[in-house]
């Protein structure tokens, strides 16, 4: 009997935006190492769902965030889980920790006993445990949902990805970890959307749909205004032969009547909109 479609890996993934002074905003994008998932793409920091995730003393979702009906997406408490996942790949891969202390975020360079804290997540320490003992509070009512994506069925590797948007903590900087993530650089969407277009960098089809969508807005504010009114459905993408070109169809899985479906297509080895 042949076997079913792979399970998707639960997964989370962050979108952090900075402001700039010659460009409205920028997003963080990472460059992955050649031995993991989707090698040499980049990306924004994320991976799967660890079952220590669920374990985050005072983590609350964003107030203002809108929420998909039952059955139709992930709504509260339950989808805690997939935001604390994102604060914790984000401080993984290139150290940047979303949290805050006695209700203010954190701010400025991190001192040194937090900034040995991230080898020990990435030694496996569950990362709310940690943060609980340094008297500290995961920032996820910082983050907002901006798309949900699940892998077609005929991938024989699969995610169920979340993405959720947010700023990025002043002061910081990003470090990257130098085995999951090789570098990381700053990018306006469509400063990446060009670089993937002239082959300086390679982007998988999400991310190049996520760039499309952001490169709409004026504003950090304007993004973040709109992700706290989204309404995230998940939405598996639909994968078709038109014209004998492999096109992806995006439709809207946010209830924005001002995000349009899109269609990705693939000529000259790159996954370009169609629309």
């Amino acid at each position: 009997m042949p076997e079913g479609p792979a399970e998707p890996r639960a997964s989370s993934t962050v979108i952090l935006l900075r402001e700039e002074r010659d460009a409205a905003f920028s997003v963080l994008m990472l460059e992955r190492h050649g031995s993991i998932a989707f090698p040499g793409a980049h990306a924004f920091p994320g991976g799967v769902v660890d079952r220590s995730d669920g374990d985050a003393s005072g983590a609350t979702l964003p107030s203002a965030q809108r929420w998909a009906p039952p059955g139709e997406g992930d709504r509260p408490p339950e989808a805690i889980l997939y935001w604390i996942t994102a604060l914790r790949e984000l401080f993984e891969e290139v150290g940047v920790l979303l949290a805050k202390a006695h209700g203010r975020p954190l701010a400025g360079p991190l001192p040194r006993e937090l900034a040995e804290l991230r080898p020990r997540v990435q030694a496996g320490e569950p990362f709310g445990r940690l943060l609980a003992a340094a008297d500290l509070v995961p920032g996820t009512d910082d983050l907002f949902y901006f798309g949900r994506w699940i892998t077609p069925p005929s991938n024989p590797r699969r995610w169920d990805t979340r993405f959720l948007i947010g700023r990025m903590p002043a002061g910081q900087e990003t470090v990257v970890d130098g085995t999951e993530t090789v570098s990381c650089a700053w990018f306006t969407p469509r400063g990446a959307l060009a670089a993937y277009e002239a082959g300086a960098i390679n982007l998988m089809p999400p991310t190049v749909r996520t760039l499309d969508d952001l490169a709409r807005f004026g504003s950090v504010e304007e993004v973040l205004d709109d992700a706290r009114q989204r309404v995230v459905r998940a939405v598996r993408l639909e994968v078709a032969v038109e014209g004998g070109v492999p096109t992806i169809a995006y439709p809207d899985n946010t209830g924005n009547v001002d995000v349009p479906p899109r269609r990705l297509v693939l000529r000259d080895g790159r996954w370009r909109s169609a629309d």
